[in-house]
């Protein structure tokens, strides 16, 4: 938190310090589990979890909103260069936003069928 500024430590992509990343992935998963009334194998008690969020610890390791957000404007840029939104699955100029279109388009189409 004080190098950060923040408690979301990633589980894939936090290179400085990988079982941080790890163990942070155990709790969260232990929580959810917790909130779901599922027993859990871990020691994580009411306590513990209190004093995580105290600190800060965020239960989700993603800001949905955050990230959403961030493709719609990855997604703006590619409409303002190409002239639409027709993002391609495999696109190669940013190959994360053409899978995440081609997701929105699958769950617009779950949607649509109800």
């Amino acid at each position: 938190k004080e190098e950060f500024g923040h408690c979301k430590v990633p589980v894939k992509k936090y290179s400085s310090n990988p079982s941080l990343g790890q163990w942070c992935s155990t709790m969260r998963t232990a929580y959810n589990k917790i909130q779901k009334g599922m027993n859990t194998n871990s020691n994580l008690s009411r306590g513990r979890i209190e004093r995580l969020e105290d600190i800060g610890f965020q239960w989700q390791s993603v800001d949905y909103d955050e990230a959403f957000e961030k493709r719609c404007r990855e997604l703006i840029a590619f409409k303002e260069e190409f002239g639409h939104c027709n993002v391609p699955r495999r696109y190669a100029g940013n190959p994360s936003l053409g899978q995440w279109c081609s997701h929105m388009r699958h769950a617009h189409k779950k949607i649509q069928k109800g």
